[in-house]
């Protein structure tokens, strides 16, 4: 056999079947990850299911890699141990933010592994290459698979004689009977005589079974159409696809030294001007600020989320005036990385600024999701500034778009670590031991991850603040037991289970507050459904218990 000949039949082969050759075997896979979309999500609260459906991917890529007889990028695995990592957080924390973010970037590596999985080059993507990674991944995924599957059905099928006629039927049939479904629907609705004579026909079919299996399999069949389409264009063979704006640069250096330099020179002259007045007054006491007319909580809220903004600016402006700016010499250059260090310590002194504003402001009310949401973004913006100057001095300002990507997962990464809802019951039970005050209410509504902080910060309550938490311990725990009662495996979650066992070592202080199903003395549609005897009295569980 000619060997040229076999090879020009594998190419064609890999052609027709959308850049693969093993379409049979990587359409079943499809299928098989279609199977457990709708097995994991289809009817249940997500839980355990998102870690699983992750690892599931990634396990059918590297099955594809080895249908194909392909090596994927190392770069690619780094991204898919990303991706399980922030999948596995979604299973441990239930706090809304940690939770969005869990799921983002999952998704987001998992479109990486897509992009680079045999392009590899991941250290030298710029912003345009991890936003197509974010942008065209998904709707790539729409386009792969149908040369796949149209190579993989005439390869098992084969069409031909009477089969041709029979698979004609076939699709005929099921292409018409979602028509027929709707038409018959709409003229039973139009005549009542017409519509009982349906009604007799269809009485031995089940059509709420018949419209659940119609629906699961629609889930099974789009879920497995688009991760087939997902799987092709992760092993399909990237041609000479090249990084955008590599070589040549996508905009060319236009502005003068001369012009950036005033640039920045006026903006350093402002924030010196503000860090002055910062070092006078924030920094200086409260004296000063008592002279100047203004409480020292008063002037300590005011301009905290200014200050961030200010913040993200002077970096975005900094990165834009260095890809612009022409330097002829290495005594240009010097002078306008000293500007820009300039700037970034200013700005380093306007971070700590805000940041002592956040502080005194949580001495007076305490702490919240969003506050301690900044206290992280703060800290993580301040790393941001100085990895940005050292790749400015570097010359490596291509870099920065990783740099950005690596931060912000350092950020999501640092809110499951710090565990938020548990972080700021402890902050407010230091704080509760210091001046009495407890915002139960508040407390009540954070997630379960809060749950054991809040066991282990009742046997240090006292009084009424001793009985409301109690009391709404006593509802959380009965919320706990109705969820997990009805949830199948998929929606398994730790953060519940841990929550759970936590309130068994206080069941004994639980029990003198015994939870009721409401008999409808409350109306609306978001009245509660659950009371707790407390007192004497029957009080709303607040912030649980909703139908």
């Amino acid at each position: 056999m000619n060997p040229n000949s076999e090879s020009r039949s594998s190419e064609h082969g890999a052609a027709s079947g959308g850049g693969v050759r093993r379409t049979v075997a990587l359409s079943l896979v499809g299928l098989g990850l279609g199977i457990a979309f709708e097995v994991l999500f289809y009817g249940h609260p997500p839980g355990l299911s998102f870690f699983v459906f992750c690892a599931l991917c990634l396990g059918a890529a590297a099955l594809g890699a080895g249908l194909e007889r392909l090596r994927p990028a190392a770069s690619a695995w780094l991204a898919a141990a990303l991706a399980l990592l922030f999948a596995a957080s979604t299973f441990q924390r239930q706090e809304p933010l940690t939770v969005f973010l869990g799921v983002g970037f999952a998704l987001f590596y998992l479109a990486v592994v897509v992009r680079v999985f045999r392009f590899g080059r991941l250290f030298r993507f710029g912003w345009i290459d991890l936003a197509v990674a974010f942008f065209w991944v998904p709707l790539e995924a729409w386009i792969r698979p149908w040369g796949t599957v149209g190579d993989a059905w005439r390869r098992t099928v084969r069409e031909r004689g009477g089969r041709r006629v029979f698979f004609s039927v076939l699709r005929g049939l099921l292409l018409s009977l979602p028509l027929v479904v709707v038409f018959l629907a709409l003229l039973s609705s139009a005549d009542l005589v017409f519509g009982d004579y349906v009604a007799d026909v269809l009485r031995w079919i089940d059509l709420e079974r018949l419209a659940d299996w119609t629906a699961r399999a629609v889930v099974i069949l789009a879920s497995g159409l688009y991760l087939l389409g997902a799987l092709v264009a992760a092993l399909r063979d990237p041609g000479d696809r090249r990084l955008v704006g590599e070589d040549p640069p996508l905009v060319r250096p236009f502005l003068g030294f001369t012009e950036t330099t005033i640039v920045l020179t006026l903006v350093n002259l402002v924030f010196l001007l503000f860090v002055l007045v910062q070092f006078a007054y924030l920094f200086g006491g409260q004296a000063n600020i008592h002279v100047a007319g203004y409480t020292y909580a008063e002037y300590a809220r005011r301009g905290f989320g200014e200050l961030v903004a200010v913040g993200f600016l002077a970096l975005g402006m900094i990165y834009a005036l260095a890809a612009s700016t022409r330097f002829d010499g290495r005594g240009r250059r010097a002078g306008f990385f000293g500007l820009c260090a300039a700037l970034v310590g200013l700005v380093g002194v306007m971070l700590f600024s805000a940041f002592q504003r956040l502080v005194l402001y949580e001495q007076a009310y305490g702490f919240s999701r969003l506050r301690t949401y900044t206290h992280v973004a703060i800290v993580w913006l301040a790393v941001g500034f100085v990895v940005f100057l050292g790749l400015l001095l570097l010359r490596r300002l291509r870099a920065v778009a990783l740099a950005a990507m690596i931060l912000a997962s350092g950020f999501g990464a640092t809110l499951a670590v710090l565990d938020v809802d548990a972080f700021i019951v402890d902050r407010n039970a230091a704080r509760y031991e210091a001046t009495g005050d407890l915002d139960i209410a508040y407390l009540s509504m954070l997630s379960d991850d809060a749950v054991p902080a809040l066991v282990r910060l009742a046997p240090r309550t006292e009084g009424d603040v001793r009985r409301d938490l109690l009391a709404e311990l006593s509802c959380r725990r009965n919320e706990i037991e109705r969820t997990i009662g009805h949830l199948e495996w998929p929606s398994e979650h730790a953060s519940r289970r841990r929550a759970l066992s936590t309130l068994a070592s206080l069941d004994s202080l639980l029990d003198v507050y015994p939870v009721y199903r409401d008999a409808g003395g409350y109306q609306g549609p978001r009245s509660p459904t659950y009371l707790v005897k407390t007192g004497g009295a029957f009080v709303p569980c607040a912030g649980i218990g909703w139908d």
